[in-house]
């Protein structure tokens, strides 16, 4: 079940970043986050679980999964980075189940959550959050103008006590949970909704062109 490629010698102890959304599209922020991910948290792979719909997100404006699917298998470009098609084959809806999931059919290996800052401010409305936070260590990377937002929210106040300081990320996998860290990196500007916004303008200024 797990996504297809080369592996590193010893497949029973991979350590494993995930990182969830609906990926509409794929982009480069996504690609960014993935690489810093393995770097700083010391992982072997990172799994792009492409999410068939996001409970929190409209219906209306989302591309069908196999397009959105096939878009991240472009962008990630990377051996260990691996979009996925995992929670469809898995049928869960929600980030907690998916990881419990994950949890039990490879009881070996060592994941992490991955996630950008903007997602922090509204994690406390994800379907069972705190669950996340004890099933995984989560590390969360910044994002342009989220810092603030993301620190003071609910998730970072409640857990605040498990959060680990930055420089010994690499220790994530190694954690039992909840466990977590933000990470200040290199910031990458952009956004699937900034690209579906432009793409939006320019099919607008094209049709005004033609009439």
């Amino acid at each position: 079940m797990a996504p297809t490629g080369s592996l590193v010698p010893d497949r029973r102890r991979l350590r494993v970043g995930l990182m969830g959304g609906s990926f509409n599209p794929a982009h480069e922020g996504h690609r960014h986050i993935a690489l810093l991910a393995l770097h700083r948290l010391a992982l072997h792979e990172v799994w792009w679980l492409v999410t068939p719909q996001n409970p929190l997100k409209p219906v209306a404006g989302m591309a069908p999964f196999a397009e959105r699917l096939a878009g991240a298998r472009e962008v990630a470009s990377h051996s260990r980075i691996r979009p996925s098609d995992l929670e469809t084959r898995l049928g869960t809806r929600f980030t907690a189940d998916t990881l419990l999931a994950l949890r039990r059919r490879y009881p070996t290996f060592r994941f992490v959550w991955v996630m950008g800052a903007d997602c922090l401010p509204e994690f406390s409305r994800w379907h069972r959050w705190k669950t996340i936070f004890d099933t995984v260590p989560v590390a969360v990377f910044d994002r342009p103008s989220y810092s603030l937002g993301a620190m003071s929210s609910v998730a970072a106040r409640h857990f605040a006590k498990n959060r680990v300081p930055a420089r010994a990320a690499a220790t994530l996998t190694m954690r039992t949970p909840p466990a977590w860290a933000f990470l200040h990196t290199r910031r990458h500007t952009l956004s699937a909704t900034r690209i579906r916004h432009e793409a939006a303008s320019g099919a607008r200024a094209g049709q005004r062109m033609r009439g």
